[in-house]
């Protein structure tokens, strides 16, 4: 699936606002560097076929009843990926089983000596120990996609230990693992990752109590939930979700603070997470995974390239035009499009985009607007569907429910924020002073 590194941020996956942690760090439970590396990767690059996205579905719910299965620490697998990298060699014409030499090595060049020793002692231990761990995977009938990782795993320890044994000392078996052994032991340590990574998107799902969407095979993006919420909010109010290519654009209105963001977070990061393969936060879901997931929550401007922020806007908006007109499979969001301009441009830009997104039958398309006086521009296309998040109001003060409900809110409450941020009574006091 195509992920740009806006919706990245958009979403705050690696970084969430005012520099906190992001989506990541919930889901980045490995035990190893490579295993934090895989799962990065995997972030960054979601799947769009649907069977690869079913066959990680697979090992991941394997792993997340078997959460002790393949555990690796960090140390032994950063001593080994060290000791390939050493540069240190040995001269061609060492017997690598003289003793003799040995010793002369040890005189000579100690500290290179103890650095491919430890070396070659943390390989030989670490794949000792994931060779039992890997003939677990067999032993309780794990998924093809995990039983195919421990099965070369286990062929690369194979080798390494025939080697060991029979090499008489560690310096013997030096030249053997760090030259024809070398890129298999580099392709096990990248598989022990990809294991890591899985058993941390494995434990985040099983802690977290989070479902496997069940997957469609269709030409067009579906997304159904329920029970969708963020996983940062403590005590979320659960919502539902549904696009489809009968309906596939909703336009989303309320009034400031009352959800709309967090709730196309919520819908962006369920996609995203569905197709790395792993859970999301909902009850249930149905989806047909998306060849693009594509948001605009918080463009910015650009001084030195002389963007500005209604320029920014628009060239969002191409990018994402761009991917329908190619007919992609898309999911795209946008929140409050065309802020940068007046009213006037605004509404026409907006009715001459949402209109034209909501033809794009393949995809799935939401805008958030504050709007309202849209609604009589769009009534035309029996496309689009109208949510909104509301409020009421009790003794001057807005109630917000965060909750997903049909039709379209025309609630305005900026200059009762105004008022409560005491910007008025500033006003009259600038006023007064003058």
């Amino acid at each position: 699936m195509e992920i740009d590194s806006t919706t990245l941020t958009d979403l705050e996956i690696f970084e969430a606002a005012g520099g906190r942690a992001g989506v990541f760090e919930l889901i980045a439970r490995t035990t190893t560097s490579l295993g934090r590396s895989a799962l990065r990767r995997r972030v960054c690059n979601p799947f769009s076929d649907i069977t690869e996205i079913r066959r990680t579905q697979e090992a991941v719910a394997f792993l997340a009843r078997h959460p002790d299965l393949v555990v690796v620490a960090d140390a032994g697998v950063r001593a080994v990926a060290k000791y390939l990298r050493s540069n240190i060699t040995p001269p061609e014409d060492f017997v690598a089983g003289a003793r003799l030499e040995r010793i002369w090595w040890k005189l000579r060049y100690r500290d290179a000596l103890e650095e491919i020793e430890t070396g070659a002692h943390a390989t030989v231990k670490l794949f000792e120990y994931v060779a039992k761990r890997c003939a677990s995977l067999q032993s309780v009938d794990a998924p093809a996609s995990l039983s195919e990782m421990g099965s070369s795993i286990t062929g690369t320890a194979e080798e390494v230990l025939r080697v060991a044994s029979r090499s008489s000392t560690l310096l013997a078996m030096d030249r053997p693992l760090r030259s024809s052994l070398k890129p298999r032991i580099e392709e096990a340590l990248r598989q022990i990752g990809e294991l890591d990574a899985l058993n941390a998107m494995a434990l985040t799902t099983s802690k977290r109590g989070w479902i496997f969407p069940d997957l469609v095979e269709s030409d067009t993006f579906l997304l159904e939930a329920e029970g969708l919420h963020h996983p940062f909010l403590t005590n979320p109010v659960r919502n539902p979700v549904r696009l489809s290519g009968g309906e596939p654009m909703v336009f989303l209105t309320g009034p400031n603070m009352a959800g709309k963001t967090t709730y196309l977070r919520s819908v962006g990061l369920a996609v995203l997470l569905a197709q790395i393969g792993m859970g999301i936060p909902a009850s249930s879901a149905r989806l047909s995974p998306a060849e693009v997931l594509f948001t605009s929550l918080n463009p910015s401007d650009n001084l030195r390239a002389g963007i500005s922020y209604f320029v920014a806007e628009v060239l969002r908006v191409r990018e994402a035009a761009t991917h329908l007109a190619a007919g992609k499979r898309a999911l795209i969001i946008f929140d409050e499009v065309f802020k940068g301009t007046n009213v006037h441009d605004a509404l026409d830009a907006s009715t001459e985009v949402i209109l034209g997104f909501a033809r794009a039958r393949a995809s799935g398309c939401i805008f958030s607007s504050h709007l309202v006086e849209l609604v009589n521009r769009l009534e035309s296309e029996p496309s689009i569907r109208y949510c909104c998040f509301d409020a009421e109001m009790e003794h001057g003060i807005p109630r917000y429910s965060f909750r997903l409900g049909e039709g379209v809110s025309d609630r305005r409450f900026g200059l009762l924020l105004l008022k409560q941020a005491q910007v008025p009574e500033l006003i009259a006091r600038i006023a007064a002073a003058s």
